[in-house]
This record gives structure tokens, sequence and C-alpha cells, in this order.
């Protein structure tokens, strides 16, 4: 049984290595390109940088091994965090696409499915008042606390909204 079990720790160990993580350059990237793509590009700045050090390092520490869920680690953390001052909920779920594009995943889905996911997002929030909540965690002093916290808004309707059209919308190629 125990050595069942170093087979199992080993193996998680090798699969979390071949994983390729964004980081702090491509994340600022992708937040550039889309205030471009929106005519927004006067409205760049990288607020909190060190927050963004902690999405990035929450993705590959307390994140799940799935692919699927360290993909919604990047879009929930970014968008709770809110390091930038512009398009934070666009660079969130850019980054978790970006992120299962450069492990050998497709995106598959259509505009249109993009477009709906990202008007739910916001009407989510609003009507179960997210930013507050967001706000709250933000503040948390214990990082214990703030990782269970942003762990439990990854498991909630929220996060499994997410993780659903991920799944439905990105198939390994």
């Amino acid at each position: 049984m125990p050595f069942d079990i170093i087979k199992y720790l080993v193996l998680k160990c090798i699969l979390t290595l071949m994983i390729e993580y964004l980081d702090e350059k491509d994340i600022v990237e992708i937040n550039r390109k889309t205030l471009e793509l929106h005519d927004e590009k006067s409205e760049f700045h990288l607020m909190m940088p060190d927050d963004l050090s902690f999405c990035i390092d929450f993705v590959k520490k307390y994140a799940d091994a799935d692919i699927y869920n360290k993909a919604l680690a990047y879009c929930v953390s970014i968008i709770v965090l809110h390091p930038f001052k512009n398009a934070n909920h666009r660079t969130s779920l850019y980054s978790a696409e970006r992120f299962l594009i450069l492990n050998g995943y497709e995106f598959i889905g259509n505009v249109e499915s993009h477009t709906e996911l990202q008007k739910w997002r916001i009407e989510f929030e609003y009507e179960h008042e997210l930013e507050r909540r967001f706000a709250q965690i933000t503040f948390r002093d214990n990082i214990q606390q703030f990782i269970i916290e942003i762990k439990n808004l990854m498991s909630e309707d929220y996060g499994m909204k997410i993780l659903n059209w991920l799944k439905e919308n990105y198939k390994q190629s």
C-alpha cells in the first residue's frame, strides 16, 4: 500500500514539472493586448505587481494538479485580486485560456459562448455581491485564509460555471 502512495506522489510531481505556467510578463502582455483590442491602450497600469505574483504562485502551489483547475485558478485569483487598473475580467479569462493553449489544448468553442460567459460573470458577480466578497478576501491578513477563500470561490457556483465552460470549450490537441 505505501508503495502505491509513493508511486502516485512521484507521478504527480512529474506531471506538475511538465506543465508550462504563465509568468508575470505573459499576463501583463495579455492585459496590454486586451486593452489595445478594445481601444483602451491608455488604461494600462499594473497597480499591484505583488498580487499578480501571488496569482502565479497560487496556481503553481495551491491549485489542484488537474490542468483545468489550474486554468480556473488563474481566472479566479486574477479577478479576486484585481492587479490591473482595467480589463481584469477579460485578462483573467484570457490568462486561463492562454495557459490551456500553452499546454496543448485548443479552443473548440465559439466567440458567442465566450461573450456569454463574460456577461454571465458580470451579472452573477453583481447579483451575488461578489465584488464586495472579493474586496473582503483581499484584506485578509492570514495568507492561509486568503488561499482557502479563493479555493472556496473556485468550488462554488461561480468557479464551477467557469470550469465547465473551460472543459466544454478546450480540448487537448
